[in-house]
């Protein structure tokens, strides 16, 4: 019924903004590789128990395994890939660039996810809602495995240190020589100091120099 919809939809939101907090809190303490592993794993397993309530002939035991597989999914979401898809590049991309790469990886994580919603209607008619759900468990999956390999651990470490271990986990200091030329370029001697050292000594000459009064 249309008052049940609400209620569970409410339970739902209620139960992401809970997830999203205690993923904040645990992102600092536990690290955000583990985070990110327990809810990916979370996820894919929440994907495939919904999966399965598309291949039974139980309409009653299927909604409720819907909704639990929903609520699964959104739960482990918010407490590592939500917040964690947000954290990570603005940590890994260096001080130089990284308002540029952050308006970057903005710009292709709204394109993936405006493909991925005008998409999934036509691919699950294609594949099957019990295929789709899978489909998507099992790039949660390839996903947790490129993570595992490439992402480092950063946790207690500022912005600021991460051009720095960055450059010593890859062996590569070029990206500290560019850096270094950039904070370089953005103090030169302003124009404004310019001018006034050179004013000085015109201002000084048109005045006589006075001897100090001996009281």
């Amino acid at each position: 019924s249309e008052p049940t919809r609400l209620v569970i939809l409410m339970v739902l939101g209620i139960l992401k903004l809970g997830c999203i907090c205690i993923g904040g809190y645990f992102f600092d303490r536990r690290g955000r590789r583990p985070m990110l592993f327990i809810s990916l794993i979370g996820m894919a397993g929440a994907l495939f128990l919904t999966s399965i309530t598309f291949f039974g002939k139980d309409r009653a035991g299927s909604i409720a395994f819907a909704v639990i597989g929903l609520a699964l999914y959104l739960s482990f979401f918010s407490v590592g890939m939500g917040p964690g898809a947000w954290l990570i590049p603005s940590e890994v991309f260096p001080t130089s660039i990284r308002a540029k790469a952050m308006s970057v990886a903005t710009f292709f994580n709204r394109i993936t996810a405006t493909l991925m919603a005008s998409t999934f209607l036509s691919t699950a008619d294609a594949i099957g809602w019990a295929g789709f759900f899978l489909m998507l468990a099992a790039i949660g999956l390839l996903i947790l495995a490129f993570l595992k390999h490439f992402l480092p651990e950063t946790k207690g470490r500022s912005l600021e240190e991460m051009s720095v271990y960055f450059a010593e986990i890859t062996g590569d200091s070029s990206l500290l020589e560019v850096e270094a030329r950039l904070r370089k370029g953005d103090s030169p001697d302003s124009p404004q100091v310019e001018m006034s050292t050179q004013s000085t000594p015109n201002q000084s000459s048109s005045e006589e120099p006075t001897e100090p009064s001996i009281v």
